[in-house]
């Protein structure tokens, strides 16, 4: 963990006891980094400087090139999906997380030629019983093209999928295909998220709200920058599901000071935190809950909202829900 050594013990013991869910979680950058070291040592260090907690990506697209170099490489199979999953899993629960949303992304499909619903089936079978775990597929704003045109076109039939995410740049226009699709997923039953206003303004914000009928915006951090956008959040009972030490260490935001969890959540916005690619950030779900506590200057009644948000929006039984929250209180 990043911050468990600059942490007071009564803090590292009461953030354990939370019962927590994980609701940003990229399985492609969440396979824990000691994996590759043991597959293989000398192409994957022991201690690399970005897993550090004082390390800092110089932009998206310098992170974006160290996830991909250490992502791609292993994820050739759906027996690594699986590995992978079981392997996160287990993590989770020694943090006390009993819940997880995560997606796989449409390009891992496209590179190395795999069925999608092989993947899911692969991820899901990694689940134990005492477990609840909801899979998204993520595309990019440019992917209907190629190989991935098929694959969007088919996914509304992937009984097995929960839904749909929208990923990467977020300067790239929302093309129409994207509604269509979104709108597709929503009739077949899915949940709909988008990534926007990690980096994007206001506006990119404004863009998804508009146009595709989600449920969940994945950071959202622009939307603190103006009231209409968190009148029309609370409105419409979006969660923003944040990912504070991957903001921190993408430079999403300058300094912690102005990470803007703390003031939406006083502003009635529902968030959650998660760890977003732990494989090259090198943080844990505790290390968000510490980091709200250290860095964030949140009291523990307020963090103690950010773990019943989680609950909240979860799709689980109700009475996993009902035991989860009341254990909070």
């Amino acid at each position: 963990m990043l911050f468990s050594k600059v942490a007071d013990s009564d803090t590292l013991s009461w953030v354990q006891s939370l019962p927590k869910t994980e609701t940003h979680l990229h399985l492609e950058g969440a396979l824990p980094y000691e994996e590759l070291h043991r597959w293989k040592p000398a192409e994957f260090p022991r201690d690399p400087d970005f897993l550090h907690g004082e390390y800092r990506f110089q932009d998206f697209a310098h992170f974006e090139t160290t996830l991909l170099g250490h992502a791609v490489p292993w994820f050739t199979s759906p027996e690594r999906y699986h590995e992978t999953t079981k392997a996160v899993i287990q993590k989770l629960q020694a943090q006390n997380v009993h819940y997880l949303e995560t997606s796989f992304h449409i390009g891992i499909l496209e590179i190395i030629g795999i069925n999608g619903e092989e993947i899911i089936d692969a991820i899901k079978s990694a689940v134990p019983k005492d477990f609840s775990l909801r899979l998204f597929m993520g595309m990019v704003r440019n992917s209907y093209q190629g190989v991935g045109k098929k694959i969007i076109d088919d996914f509304p039939n992937w009984s097995a999928l929960d839904g749909v995410d929208l990923h990467g740049p977020e300067d790239l226009p929302l093309e129409e295909w994207t509604e269509r699709a979104w709108a597709e997923a929503r009739q077949a039953g899915m949940e709909a998220k988008a990534h926007a206003g990690e980096f994007g303004s206001v506006e990119n914000v404004r863009a998804v709200l508009d146009r595709l009928p989600i449920t969940r915006l994945q950071h959202g951090n622009a939307v603190a920058r103006d009231e209409t956008l968190m009148n029309l959040v609370r409105e419409r009972d979006i969660t923003l599901d944040m990912c504070p030490v991957s903001n921190w260490k993408l430079r999403a935001t300058s300094d912690w000071a102005s990470h803007p969890l703390p003031r939406l959540l006083k502003a009635g916005v529902r968030c959650t935190v998660s760890t977003d690619d732990p494989l090259v950030i090198g943080n844990t779900v505790t290390d968000e809950y510490l980091a709200m506590a250290q860095f964030l200057g949140m009291s523990r009644e307020e963090i103690l909202q950010v773990a019943r948000n989680g609950w909240i929006a979860a799709k689980v039984p109700e009475e996993q829900k009902r035991k989860s929250l009341e254990a909070l209180d």
